[in-house]
């Protein structure tokens, strides 16, 4: 009786968070897709325009100024280099720099230096990547081909769908996800304990995310 009611109860719960991923949560949501990749191809643009005078750090910085300017500070931290953390996550490893998080959303810079591969992970959440720099590859278990994406275009990761994916050197993208994000975290915190043991930046990790939660909450009153 005991197993029957956790399961009635784990049930409800989902079924709860399933319906309201549709309804109710949609109405705390500041950023939009289309927008975020709109913005992005601008900052693409013009550093394409500044040809070898462009750095990767600078297109990321403005990257971030540009969003600021459109989404306004309160939703945007700002670019602290010292804030970078690893990710390992899938078996893929990376660099990320929290921009903005909350129960609803998140939006970071995300790539590697070196390049890396992986399982994306299966999520309750939809997950846009726009390409910044570099080339990301995915591909789903029956496709024997990749998808291929640069820079400019997005790449859609649907709601409960892992894909295989990986990125080239030096690639980094505008990761945006929106949904139920604390059902994404332990895919981010599992691999400390089963191969990386980094403790370090697995603290640095659940410090900067809760404290980007906490502020949207209280301050900007956003879920």
């Amino acid at each position: 009786m005991k197993f029957v009611f956790i399961v009635a109860i784990v049930a409800a719960a989902w079924y709860a968070m399933e319906k309201s991923l549709y309804t109710w949560l949609p109405t705390n949501y500041v950023f939009e897709p289309q927008t975020l990749e709109s913005i992005a191809n601008t900052v693409i643009a013009s550093h394409k325009a500044l040809g070898d005078d462009s750095t990767t750090e600078a297109l990321l910085k403005d990257v971030r100024e540009a969003l600021a300017d459109h989404y306004g500070d309160q939703y945007i931290n700002k670019y602290v280099k010292e804030e970078w953390v690893f990710n390992n996550a899938g078996g893929a490893m990376g660099q990320m720099l929290i921009l903005h998080a909350s129960v609803s959303e998140y939006l970071i810079l995300f790539g590697s230096a070196v390049g890396n591969e992986g399982h994306s992970g299966v999520h309750f959440a939809d997950d846009y990547f726009t390409i910044l720099k570099g080339t990301q590859y995915a591909s789903l278990p029956w496709n024997p081909t990749p998808e291929v994406y640069t820079a400019g275009m997005t790449h859609h990761m649907h709601k409960g769908y892992g894909k295989q994916y990986g990125m080239d050197r030096e690639s980094f993208a505008l990761e945006y996800a929106r949904g139920w994000i604390p059902c994404m975290l332990p895919f981010g915190f599992l691999d400390t304990f089963t191969s990386t043991l980094d403790f370090y930046t697995l603290y640095r990790t659940i410090y900067l995310t809760a404290r980007d939660m906490g502020k949207n909450l209280i301050f900007n009153q956003k879920f």
